[in-house]
């Protein structure tokens, strides 16, 4: 309804419950008053018929009596009256005449009573205070009642509708100044909102009334509005702008089924669709899904929206042109009341990432293999390193045993030998008399002395020969023996590791002049580990540890090997030496990959080390106080029994990225 008529609606109801209560106050008040009145009235017509009727009623006269109870019909609201005289015979009437019964209704004299719609009154006539007569009167209360409430009926009637009229005049005229400019405004408001044309104005009163107030404040509402439409336009462009510059598809989907309500353009550019296709088949993310992949984004998909929370996948999808794609999809469900309604994320093509990333794997696992190629080289480089000094030490034996043979008496003995055979036939003359025959005895008992003690020394120098060799084969055996074990997991003793290790290089340290300090506690767990990497780290850290010495070197070069536990379910190993030391800029970097600070250094041992004790579940640690302060190298490991409680293999079975972080000694365990 409009305002005007619910203005002019509210206006009558005004008026008419301002008129039904003040015309209700007044038929109330002159229906209680007509009552009164009529009563009074014809009260004062009884006594007034009653005093006429003394004359009559005193000189018998009831023509006279009579004419004056007639006059009585002059009243219409007058149905009948009875004069009686004190013997109660009817001396005069006007109307039925009153019967003893219906005289019995009427009140006692001077009184008056309403009897169902009638007045009766009992009027006495007095003569000098004497009672002459009696006079009943009748009057129709109800009828005259009726005939008033009809006249007031007419009056109500006319001044309810002068009244209204005058009201929808005076509120049509009057109520303009109130409507007309909250009609004017609501016509803006429409057109505005119909437009959505900010810039239009409504029409301000001169007034400085509320309704002018509001006009001004709704002009400059609309002011703000329009200033901040363009802003949010701007930022709207802008937004899409972003949105459709973004290196991903942007979209939003309802969250109980795959329909999707946004897809940004670049959709077209990632995966040749256009975004309309996307959401005019509610079906068409499933059935471009790759089929191998299907089933898994499905359920995933799924399974976000019951759990509401940000989540990440990534699968395959057939583009345009039939290539697979590798979408990333990154979103999260948006909740409203706790229920989701709908789904936002971006799909981000990593195709280029998933291909880089074999590519990366193929040239780790090739790097690997170099790495451990790299490390039986430097495995293989200190046995032959050991053998040769073995060699050497071989050679120098050799040496003495050919001197030795070189200076032997054997040639003097032969020239004796020779003279003996030439004396044959007087042998005993000739020692006898000859004079050097004489000498010959003494001279083959020192040569007999001689070259005794030359045959023990030869055969001593034999023994180290033998011994060197010894020590070869053994050198070689257990190379051979790590060599067969590669990549099988062998519960083992730590100290026997560390052993066969330092054995490796025994002849190396001895001929360095390295004292190794053993220190090996008792009762330490076993390991579960591949005997040979382990022996392969072990040999990298104490070649390192040498070359460190000798480039320090010390005036006593001291090489300390612990073997303790590290915890529950874990043993270390501690190579301590008091060579060059690490800077500290280049603990963060040693066990990267390349990196050395060897002259002929190739940068592949610590690293692959370290990648190795990774993949057997323990770790590589160094630690250094600075340069010339020595270093030490922790080797953790973990125990066999707590690979059993695990009930797995030790990890390794994947590949190392060669990126790992750089394990550092704890600050109380450096050296």
């Amino acid at each position: 309804m409009p305002i005007q008529e619910k203005m002019l609606l509210v206006a009558l109801l005004i008026c008419g419950a301002v008129l039904c209560v003040a015309i209700a106050t007044l038929f109330t008040f002159q229906v209680l008053n007509f009552r009164s009145n009529f009563q009074r009235d014809t009260a004062a017509l009884a006594v007034v018929v009653a005093n006429n009727s003394v004359a009559p009623v005193t000189f018998n006269d009831e023509k006279t009596a009579t004419e004056v109870v007639g006059a009585l019909q002059a009243k219409p609201s007058v149905l009948a009256a009875s004069l009686l005289v004190p013997s109660g015979s009817l001396f005069a009437h006007f109307g039925k005449a009153e019967g003893p019964d219906i005289r019995s209704q009427f009140p006692p004299a001077g009184q008056q009573r309403f009897v169902r719609g009638e007045l009766l009154v009992t009027q006495p006539v007095y003569l000098k205070r004497e009672i002459i007569g009696t006079l009943y009167l009748r009057a129709d209360y109800q009828k005259t009642f009726r005939q008033l409430l009809g006249l007031y009926g007419w009056v109500i009637l006319g001044v309810m509708s002068a009244s209204v009229l005058l009201a929808v005049f005076l509120t049509s005229r009057l109520g303009r100044a109130i409507t007309g400019p909250i009609l004017a405004l609501a016509r803006t408001a429409q057109i505005i909102g119909e437009k959505k044309d900010y810039s239009l104005r409504a029409v301000t009163t001169n007034g400085a009334d509320e309704v002018g107030r509001l006009t001004e404040s709704f002009n400059e509402m609309l002011s703000r509005i329009e200033s901040q439409d363009a802003a949010l336009s701007l930022s709207q462009q802008k937004m899409e702008a972003l949105i459709h510059s973004i290196d991903g598809i942007v979209w939003e989907r309802a969250a109980e089924t795959f329909r999707f309500t946004f897809v940004s353009r670049r959709s077209e550019d990632i995966l040749g669709y256009p975004p309309q296709a996307w959401l005019e088949d509610p079906n068409f993310w499933e059935e471009k899904l790759q089929p191998q992949d299907a089933p898994r984004a499905i359920r995933t998909a799924r399974e976000i929206v019951a759990h509401g929370e940000p989540y990440t996948s990534e699968y395959r999808m057939i583009a345009a042109d039939g290539r697979v794609v590798w979408l990333r999809e990154s979103g999260r469900v948006i909740m409203e009341k706790d229920k989701p309604v709908a789904v936002r994320g971006i799909f981000q093509d990593v195709t280029r990432q998933k291909l880089d990333a074999e590519q990366l794997d193929k040239l780790n696992r090739q790097l690997m293999s170099t790495s451990r190629m790299a490390g039986m080289a430097e495995v293989a480089t200190g046995v032959l390193h050991n053998v040769g000094n073995v060699l050497n030490s071989v050679s120098v034996s050799a040496t003495v045993v050919a001197e030795r043979l070189r200076r032997s008496k054997v040639a003097k003995l032969q020239r004796a030998t020779a003279i003996l055979r030439e004396k044959n036939g007087n042998l005993a003359e000739f020692l006898t008399n000859d004079p050097k025959g004489k000498l010959l005895p003494e001279y083959l008992a020192t040569i007999a002395e001689q070259m005794a003690g030359e045959q023990v020394r030869l055969l001593d120098q034999m023994d180290a020969v033998g011994q060197h060799i010894e020590h070869i084969k053994e050198i070689v055996a257990m190379q051979q023996s790590y060599a067969k074990v590669s990549g099988v997991y062998e519960i083992l003793s730590l100290a026997g590791l560390v052993e066969d290790a330092l054995r490796m290089n025994t002849a190396a340290f001895e001929r360095h002049g390295i004292t190794v300090v053993r220190e090996l506690a008792e009762n330490i767990p076993q390991v579960c580990v591949d005997r040979h990497k382990v022996l392969q780290i072990l040999i990298n850290v104490l070649r390192n540890a040498k070359y460190a010495m000798d480039e320090q070197d010390p005036p006593s070069k001291r090489l300390v090997v612990r073997v303790g536990t590290a915890g529950a379910d874990r043993v270390k190993i501690s190579i301590a030496d008091n060579g060059v030391g690490i800077a500290p800029e280049n603990l963060t970097r040693i066990f990267n990959h390349g990196f050395t600070t060897k002259k002929h250094g190739h940068g592949f041992g610590l690293h692959s080390g370290a990648n190795a004790a990774k993949e057997m579940g323990g770790a590589l640690m160094a630690g250094s106080e600075g340069l010339g302060k020595g270093a030490e190298f922790i080797l953790e490991l973990p125990t066999s029994l707590s690979i059993q409680r695990k009930d797995e293999l030790p990890p390794g079975h994947g590949q190392p990225s060669g990126k790992e972080e750089i394990p550092r000694v704890p600050e109380h365990t450096k050296v």
